[in-house]
């Protein structure tokens, strides 16, 4: 279990005296619909400069940082998508995890507390010790391992606060597992999010109410009288998508695929 990421910090134990500005690379292994047993996997990096972090997706950061670079900022979707992304300031304990919807970018506060419980199980491997944690976060009950070989409170997500990175941690329904795979050295910029509009947890379920009720809303030309993006054939003719059964897939893709990681915050769509 332990041992591919141990050797990962080895090579990193050496030299972490000289800089902590660190980006640490995680996979996440999840099940958005755990009846089928429907495992999927996505790369993310946590990215680490003076006390404060971004955790999001490698092609997100790649967006963000083009953005930063432009001054024009983009957006990955054209639906409503939690994307798993979080800022951390853990010094003024400001946590927003955000939320992409076509060209709007939503904040919602990170304020549960994580009350973790530190077992004296451990693990040796490569010369590295890793110990067992235990937390419960978003209605979940999570199982982490740390070490304090590398002393940053810090870990995916909306972890933290071990005396130690967590190098893993999943639940205990088996649905999200995030594994640290890799260590990099940073640029010594977060690229942080920028104009996004802060929301609460109820706001956040009536916007995914309200997508869900015309996830082609934003495209179809409903609001403006004009769709918002030009629709052609492998020929380059205009063509008129058929809208209604867009709706349709999107809504059962939405029904299906609804295991989120915070499962007290599920939205129920009828």
């Amino acid at each position: 279990m332990l041992q591919k990421v141990a050797g990962i910090i080895m090579i990193l134990i050496c030299g972490f005296a000289f800089s902590q500005n660190k980006s640490f690379v995680y996979e996440l292994k999840f099940n958005v619909n755990p009846p089928k047993d429907s495992i999927s996997k996505e790369t993310f990096i946590l990215d680490v400069i003076d006390g404060k972090s971004m955790f999001r997706t490698l092609r997100e950061k790649k967006a963000d940082s083009i953005a930063h670079l432009t001054k024009r900022f983009s957006f990955t979707t054209t639906s409503f998508k939690d994307f798993q992304t979080v800022s951390k300031d853990l010094k003024e304990k400001e946590i927003p995890k955000f939320i992409n919807n076509f060209q709007k970018l939503f904040s919602i506060k990170i304020d549960e507390e994580l009350k973790w419980k530190i077992a004296n199980e451990t693990e040796v491997s490569s010369s590295i010790k890793m110990q067992k944690a235990t937390v419960k976060y978003g209605g979940r009950n999570w199982t982490a391992w740390f070490t304090n070989e590398i002393p940053l409170q810090e870990g995916p997500y909306v972890f933290h606060g071990l005396p130690g990175l967590i190098t893993e941690i999943g639940d205990d329904q088996n649905d999200y597992a995030f594994t640290l795979v890799q260590i990099r050295n940073s640029d010594g910029k977060l690229y942080e999010k920028e104009k996004a509009f802060p929301i609460t947890w109820k706001q956040y379920e009536k916007l995914a109410k309200d997508y869900y009720s015309d996830p082609t809303r934003e495209i179809n030309g409903k609001n403006s009288g004009t769709p918002a993006i030009k629709w052609v054939d492998e020929h380059g003719n205009e063509l008129t998508p058929n809208f209604k059964e867009m709706n349709e897939k999107e809504k059962l893709e939405i029904r299906a695929n609804n295991n989120p990681i915070e499962l007290n915050h599920k939205v129920i769509y009828q």
